[in-house]
This record gives C-alpha cells, sequence and structure tokens, in this order.
C-alpha cells in the first residue's frame, strides 16, 4: 500500500485486489499466514459483528486494509424516505452502534480502518437517494468527532439506477467524503449458479451514457465513477460483498470459483480507487451456511500468490512542478456570488456577516466562483432568478463539482441574517 499527494488513501500497487468478507474467523487466519508467509496479503479483510480476530489479522498482514460492519435495526436505514424520519437521530444511532463496541473493545480503534456505516438501504426513487445522501454526510460528522472513517452507502447489487446516481452526486457526499478521508462500499455480483458471471456485462442502464467496462451488474459502480472524475470527487471503493453464484453445493469446484474471480480481478485491477473485494462469505452463520467460500480459499491463495508482483493501474500522479492556476494546496472555498444588479450594500453585508469568523469569497463572477482544482468549491448563488439562463445548469456543464446553494433574498440585511445563520 502507498499514497501520493494527489491521491490521500492506500492504493493496491501490485496483486490480486481479492479479499475476504467473514462473519466468523474459521480458517481465515492460516489463510492469511499463508499469504504473509510468501510476501502477498488480502488487500482487504471485513469482519460483521465477531470483531476481535481483525487483531489478528492486523498483526499477520498491517498492510491489509480492515472493514467492520455491525448488524443493527438501523442499518437498513427504515424510514429514510418517510417525511417524519429524523435523519440527526437516525444518525446518531448508527454511529452509537459503533461507539458502544468501541467501549467494550477500545482496542479496535487501533484496528479497524473503515466502519461499514450501514448496509444495503433501499430508498425509493430520487428524492430517497438524496436523503440517504444526506443522512450518509451526517454519519461522516459524527464519525469524525471520535476520530473515525467510514465506508458510506453499501448499495446493493443492481442498484442505484442512473438518476439517483446523478441525485447523490449532486448533494456534495462525496466531496464530503473525500475531505474526511471516507471511502465508498457496494455490494455486486449475480446471485444464482445458472448466471454466468458476464451477465449483462457491457449493457448501458437507463438513462445513462456509453461508459467503458460498465454493465448492470458486475461494474456498475463505473456509471457512479464516470460522474466521479468529472466532479473530480472519486473516493476509494470496496466491493463489501461480491457475489458470484458459485457454491460447492451447486457443483462448483474451487478452480470454477478462480475462474469467476480472475475475470472480475483482472478487471478491478483495472480501477486504481478499488482497493479489494470480497467474496460473500467465509464463517457463515446458518442462514448464509449455503454460500459459503471457504472451499475455494485454498485454490484462490494459490491465485493470490501467483499475481504478488504484478503492477496494477496506479493513481493520478502529482505533476513536478505546479501548473500555472492549480492552488499550491488543497482548501476549503465558500463562494459568496452576488448577482450582476448587486451594489455595495450586498457586498457589505456579506463582509460583515462572515468576516471575522469564516472570511468567505465574496464576487460577481459565476466563472471565477466555479474554477479552479479543488477537492472542495461551493459556490452560494444570491437571487439567482436575476442571472440570465439557468445558473445550477451552467455550474453543472462547466464546473461539475461546485455544491450549489441558491439563495433568494429581498435585501442586503435578509442576506446578512441569512449568512450568520448559515451552517455549513
Amino acid at each position: 500500500m502507498s499514497q501520493n499527494s494527489r491521491w490521500p488513501y492506500p492504493v493496491v500497487r501490485k496483486g490480486s485486489k481479492l479479499g475476504v468478507h467473514a462473519i466468523y474467523l474459521n480458517r481465515v487466519k492460516s489463510f492469511a499466514e499463508q499469504l504473509a508467509a510468501d510476501g502477498a496479503a488480502f488487500s482487504v479483510v471485513k469482519a460483521v459483528d465477531d470483531l476481535a480476530w481483525l487483531k489478528e489479522i492486523r498483526q499477520i498482514s498491517p498492510q491489509t486494509i480492515t472493514m467492520a460492519r455491525l448488524t443493527s435495526p438501523y442499518e437498513g436505514c427504515p424510514g429514510i424516505d418517510q417525511p417524519d424520519t429524523d435523519l440527526d437521530q437516525l444518525a446518531s444511532r448508527l454511529v452509537e452502534v459503533i461507539l458502544d463496541r468501541l467501549e467494550q473493545d477500545p482496542e479496535l480503534r487501533e484496528v479497524v480502518d473503515y466502519w461499514e456505516v450501514v448496509n444495503e438501504p433501499d430508498p425509493a426513487g430520487v428524492r430517497g437517494y438524496r436523503l440517504l445522501a444526506d443522512l450518509m454526510i451526517r454519519c461522516m460528522e459524527r464519525a469524525e468527532e471520535h476520530g473515525l472513517k467510514v465506508a458510506i452507502f453499501s448499495f446493493n447489487s443492481g442498484t442505484p439506477e442512473w438518476r439517483e446516481m446523478v441525485a447523490v452526486a449532486e448533494t456534495g457526499v462525496f466531496a464530503r467524503a473525500r475531505r474526511g478521508g471516507h471511502i465508498l462500499a457496494v455490494h455486486e455480483g449475480v446471485f444464482w449458479p445458472s448466471q454466468p458471471i458476464d451477465l449483462w456485462w457491457g449493457e448501458g442502464i437507463p438513462g445513462a451514457p456509453e461508459v467503458e467496462g460498465a454493465g448492470a451488474l458486475h461494474f456498475r459502480y463505473r456509471y457512479l465513477y464516470h460522474l466521479l472524475h468529472q466532479r473530480r470527487e472519486v473516493v476509494p471503493l470496496v466491493i463489501s460483498e461480491w457475489y458470484g453464484g458459485r457454491y460447492a453445493q451447486h457443483g462448483a469446484t474451487p478452480l470454477d470459483v478462480v475462474e469467476q474471480v480472475r475475470w472480475c480481478d483482472e478487471k478491478y485491477r483495472q480501477d486504481y480507487y478499488v482497493l479489494g473485494f470480497c467474496p460473500f462469505t467465509l464463517g457463515p452463520t446458518e442462514e448464509w451456511v449455503g454460500q459459503d467460500y471457504e472451499f475455494a480459499y485454498p485454490a484462490l491463495v494459490d491465485y493470490i500468490l501467483s499475481l504478488k508482483d504484478e503492477p496494477n493501474a496506479p493513481p493520478p500522479e502529482p505533476a513536478e512542478k505546479p501548473g500555472r492556476g492549480l492552488p499550491r494546496e488543497q482548501y476549503v472555498r465558500i463562494y459568496v456570488l452576488l448577482p450582476p444588479d448587486a451594489d455595495s450594500a450586498w457586498a457589505r453585508a456579506v463582509i460583515d456577516a462572515t468576516w471575522d469568523d469564516r472570511r468567505f469569497t465574496v464576487g460577481g463572477s459565476a466563472d471565477d466562483a466555479g474554477i479552479g482544482d479543488l477537492d472542495s468549491r461551493t459556490v452560494i448563488a444570491v437571487n439567482p432568478s436575476h442571472w440570465p439562463g439557468d445558473l445550477e445548469e451552467f455550474y453543472r456543464t462547466y464546473y461539475p463539482g461546485v455544491r450549489y446553494i441558491p439563495v433568494e433574498v429581498e435585501t442586503p440585511g435578509q442576506l446578512f441574517t441569512w449568512l450568520r445563520n448559515l451552517n455549513l
């Protein structure tokens, strides 16, 4: 694992990105020891509920990224799209589940890299996904108060739809995740032994642009990352549950599983932001005994070892010299954009409201407000109805990645009050 200044996250530079999803330890430790003895490691290991054994994995292979999920009544985000749901309360409950476990076992704080904060939420439509993104922002804020990093969303295989992806991205949730060092988790794959591993791969999803290498099941995330690259909001991704559809009870052999894994792994290794994929599952509870991948892991360990020195696609490297107009370092910019008909009284209202404690930038150029190679750009558009054309569409088209906040007020005094009460 390594990092660079333009990609401040771990990178799996060599070898397979195959990881482990385990409910109980079973033989995971021995598999990790086999890999370590030959200079390799699982890229990601995820534990569910029974987390103490992650301490042993950290000792065996410190470079392995560790994830944890705690099942709870809240993890599916019940009522997320209902008008009476309190998102603050739900976010607090989701993070309190983690804090309660850390109180019982404080050593996990140094062992778990990312906490999977929800599991396969299923909101209704575009509005529901916007609310889910809002919930994720609140969870990240609470996690950061306690020095924790989380894996957000954990979308189910075959979700979300394109319009929902766009709606989620436009909330700024991924810029917020990148600013806090959080990551994205998704689940993907096929579910039945009769389904080929490449089912609907290369086929589009309704409304989406053509994206090379994307699919409706496997690699659906590439549609979302098409947006995130445009917005410069790429964050790491873990496929925290991967489904190949082939298990021993269906007559699959370990080599059948290896070939399925190989087909996916070759493509995951082309995406620098993918940290790993975790077949569901090892150490199953009674409910999941039919989906136990442990029979295949001796062969999968051999597969990982065969690739241990093979290079993967690298992240973007920093330029040798700063380019013209590039920021010296990343910072958060909040620009209050005044309309063409605003006079100096409006500018003074912005200064009076923000200068002493927040020092927002104020100006009248829509381009100045949006330009810049910054991970966090917020434009507060005052009276956007006074501009010719659709200002929000302007930013979506020419400056993707901008967080756009419109406000309509009648006087500079109203603007002063609104800005004083604004909580970003």
